[in-house]
């Protein structure tokens, strides 16, 4: 090539710009994992055009892949000297194939020449560009990075071959490193801080600007790890395995995750903060070996994981971005932002990872997970779109639907959010944080806060001119004196991923359910051994927010609040807490302001206990639980419970108006209140044969032995109570109560009394309530037929019959005529009602000389199904 007197960088982007020109006229783009040295050349053919480039890269990366169902075929073969031209080529183009001809050798050893460069020649708009996002994101990952308080130790006990004492980091690898929270990643968050502090902008460290003895403290600390960091490409992702044996040399972990995630953000934050100008070449190579071979990692499946999907693919995106603003590569940084606008989209396939249509956000296939993968996902979106705005790599100029996306998702957090008023930080409801329950705040988890830098949510609103995202952080900026954070009032359902919220004056209720459509939880890498029961029908409700924090090591995993099970009769281990759902039938009907949940359940993992059970959620904070069937074989030593609540005691308990000493079984009981939720059962049903248990006092447990924390050891004072319905085919049921949030004891009492509510039916095929006071009617049909309900709204009221033509949750309004339904089972795609007044008594308003009136519904589907329509009679 020499020969032509054609510069090599001129060929390079020449192909790749008829590579990249052909990818955008498909839909699909493609991406292979890399890692190895080879030597050999470009060659790209593309059905009939073909060139051959040979040039070199700088680290090592050999993988052979193909990416399916591509119209494109690319051939790539690279060298071990400069990775930014190759590696930009295949993370962009589909089914490009990498071969590998050499042996991979240490990261250190392989760089020979100088550092990696640009990929081709960049226009004044394209440098231009980049130089902006690269600023903005500097300034983002030294706003987020960390504090400096513990710089001067750090620098004064880290050793001439830069590597901390083991008293401070353990830098235990392979096999026997913990496989959660790598504590060796402590060695690059270190590094991280150090570099912010040199490249200048991180609070209190403004004396460490541009300083010499702290940038050669960074040299170390990055050359101890490229020297120790896994030449073995199959460490990437199958450490412990034949192809990565326990005992490979250099530092590596079981967990995917911190091989291709935890580490490579760390590496790509800290060699941008330096900058390519201030390492050695070998330093620059080694830092884009670690975010290359992490980025190449697309397009292939993940041995544990799969694909990349949902907040992954953001985080992995991000990696690829941080190296090609790195090494000024136009194409990489491409790449990365087309992987994000891709990815930022609502998702409406079943178990779909990412942003759903009713604003939840599900990860590892079925389970809501909007308070710790969701959050990730924000954080990425922020600060990338944040960097970008206003530039070709924006979401907004590259004609996406990634904002409407995320103003989904973020309309969809809010609900989420609760607010501890004792100490004045927000967190989100521990049913979107599946398995991270299981950390204290302590440990600075998803449990510590929302995590998110919500300054960022009002810039981004600004930068795009979203009002919806501004009024996010108009709501999240609110200082709320209860735990209702945003002081937001209603009801909303999320359907696609079986969760309810309910949020009123001065507290906020949520429910968690699972289907055959989603998972109840998980346990990955010992977190959340005993979780089995926390998606059966959980009911959280927050009123100062500290109800439910930090408790989870001491509480009994047999009485998650809310649920309905079989005491005990479920093993409670790791390897048998997730599980899919058995029935269809399970979600709710909302009108904005009040709503009803309907689950019906199997237990999938024992198959000993069945149940129909439904929630309403009413006006003036009133809110209706029945239990209208249950069938369990478990024998006495695993009575079948419905618990009310566990949480933090909080002053006096009273049963039947009387405060209680201490706890005990109770028959014949009216009413219960503790802690500002009160409690009344439905006349005559807390009998003999069932009672109410009650239970409070001091609690231990440990944190290790429910996940990976060293908080060690806690013990706080719980109260909790559930009703026993009995066992065997000696079920107490049907069953109905009522709670009311948000009151004082004397409140309670009044507002108890006041409450004109009547449960109209209650069995295997009909739950229904109807709210005098409001002339509102809940109803939820279980049969797959449908059935029919009559009730008597007042004394002079005519009688009202409400027949629907298949399974489905309605609310009725009788003031308005408004009639909203919904099909929690998601199979039909119409609902027929018929409402017929009685021949004597007064009308509801605005009916008419008629007696029936018959209401046909079209029912959503996609990713919309489960949701509710309303129209008026």
């Amino acid at each position: 090539m020499a020969s032509t007197g054609i510069p090599l960088q001129r060929i390079l982007a020449v192909a790749v710009g008829v590579v990249l020109l052909l990818c955008h006229l498909q839909e699909g783009y493609g991406a292979v994992a890399a890692a190895g040295t080879s030597q050999s050349g470009l060659s790209i053919s593309t059905r009939g055009i073909s060139s051959s480039v040979p040039f070199s890269t700088s680290h090592a990366r050999a993988a052979t892949s193909t990416a399916s169902s591509s119209l494109l075929t690319t051939s790539l073969t690279v060298s071990a000297v400069s990775s930014s031209a190759s590696y930009s080529a295949s993370t962009v183009f589909p089914s490009i194939h990498i071969h590998s001809t050499a042996t991979s050798r240490s990261a250190s050893a392989t760089v020979s020449s100088g550092p990696s460069g640009p990929t081709q020649s960049l226009d004044p708009g394209t440098a231009s560009d980049i130089a902006t996002v690269l600023d903005r994101r500097l300034s983002i990952i030294i706003e987020a990075v960390g504090s400096a308080a513990n710089l001067s130790t750090w620098l004064s006990t880290l050793g001439a071959d830069g590597k901390w004492p083991e008293s401070e980091i353990d830098y235990t690898t392979g096999c026997t490193a913990r496989r959660a929270n790598w504590p060796a990643e402590d060695h690059w968050t270190r590094i991280s801080i150090m570099a912010a502090a040199w490249h200048g902008g991180l609070a209190d460290a403004s004396n460490y600007k541009n300083d010499s003895s702290l940038l050669d403290a960074i040299s170390r600390a990055m050359d101890y790890w490229f020297v120790n960091d896994f030449t073995n490409p199959s460490c990437l992702d199958q450490g412990g395995l034949s192809t990565c044996p326990c005992g490979t040399p250099g530092f590596w972990n079981t967990n995917w995750f911190s091989n291709i995630i935890g580490i490579p953000e760390l590496v790509g934050e800290s060699c941008n903060l330096l900058g390519a100008a201030n390492m050695t070449p070998t330093q620059l190579s080694n830092c884009s070996n670690i975010l290359d071979r992490a980025f190449g990692t697309f397009g292939r499946s993940v041995n544990g994981l799969g694909f990349l999907t949902g907040a992954n693919t953001l985080d992995v995106a991000k990696i690829g971005i941080d190296s090609g603003l790195l090494t000024n590569n136009a194409t990489l940084v491409t790449a990365g932002y087309l992987r994000i606008h891709r990815e930022v989209v609502v998702q409406n396939a079943t178990r779909a990872d990412g942003i759903r249509e009713d604003g939840s956000f599900g990860q590892h296939g079925g389970i809501i997970y909007n308070g710790n993968y969701g959050k990730d996902y924000t954080n990425d979106v922020l600060a990338l779109e944040i960097a970008a705005a206003g530039t070709q790599f924006s979401a907004q100029n590259a004609n996406t639907s990634s904002q409407a996306a995320f103003e989904t998702l973020l309309g969809g957090d809010l609900w989420m959010v609760y607010r501890n008023v004792i100490t004045g930080v927000q967190h989100w409801d521990f049913s979107v944080l599946p398995r991270f329950i299981t950390f204290p705040v302590s440990d600075n988890q998803a449990t510590a806060s929302l995590k998110i830098n919500i300054s960022q949510i009002q810039e981004l609103g600004n930068l795009w001119g979203s009002e919806t995202i501004q009024s996010v952080y108009n709501s999240l900026a609110v200082n709320s004196w209860t735990a209702n954070s945003g002081d937001i009032i209603g009801n909303r359902m999320f359907y696609d991923n079986d969760y309810m919220v309910q949020r009123g004056r001065g507290y906020v209720s949520t429910l968690r359910m699972y289907s055959a459509r989603t998972s109840n939880t998980e346990c990955v890498n010992s977190q959340n051994p005993f979780g089995f029961h926390l998606s059966d029908g959980t009911l959280y409700t927050y009123l100062q927010g500290d109800e439910y924090e930090d408790i989870a090591a001491a509480w009994d995993w047999n009485l998650i609040p809310g649920t309905t099970l079989d005491y005990n009769a479920t093993p409670l281990s790791c390897n048998f807490t997730e599980w899919n759902g058995t029935q269809a039938f399970v979600g709710g009907v909302s009108d904005g302001s009040v709503g009803a949940a309907a689950m019906r359940y199997t237990n999938p993992y024992t198959g000993s206990l069945s149940f129909q059970k439904a929630w309403f959620f009413l006006d003036d904070d009133v809110q209706h639980i029945m239990i209208s069937y249950a069938e369990s074989n478990s024998s006495s030593a695993n009575p079948v419970v419905s618990v009310i609540d566990q949480k933090r005691l909080n002053g006096n308990v009273y049963v039947n108006g009387r405060a209680l000493r201490q706890g005990g079984n109770f028959s014949y009981v009216e009413s219960l209140w503790h802690d500002g939720v009160g409690y009344t059962f439905d006349h005559g049903l807390l009998d003999s044969r069932s009672d109410l248990a009650v239970d409070f006092g001091a609690r231990s447990g440990d944190w290790a032995a429910i996940g990976v924390s060293t908080a060690g050891n806690i013990t706080v004072d719980l109260f909790s109570a559930w009703i026993n319905h009995g066992s065997g085919n000696r079920l107490d049921v049907p069953i109905a109560y009522t709670a009311y949030p948000a009151t004082t004891f004397k409140i309670f009492e009044r507002k108890r009394a006041d409450t004109q509510l009547l449960s109209i039916r209650n069995d295997q095929s009909v739950s229904a309530a109807y709210d005098t006071k409001h002339r509102t009617a809940m109803i939820v049909f279980w049969d797959v037929l449908g059935g029919s309900i009559t009730f008597v709204p007042g004394l002079l009221d005519a009688p009202i019959t409400i027949q629907a033509s298949a399974n489905s949750a309605v609310i009725y309004k009788l003031d308005d005529g408004n009639v909203t339904v919904s099909d929690p089972s998601q199979t039909f795609s119409t609902l027929n009602l018929a409402i017929q007044v009685g021949l004597l008594g007064r009308r509801p308003k605005g009916w008419g000389s008629e007696r029936t009136r018959t209401i046909s519904f079209t029912l959503p589907g996609g990713g919309m199904a489960g949701s509710s329509v309303t129209k008026a009679l």
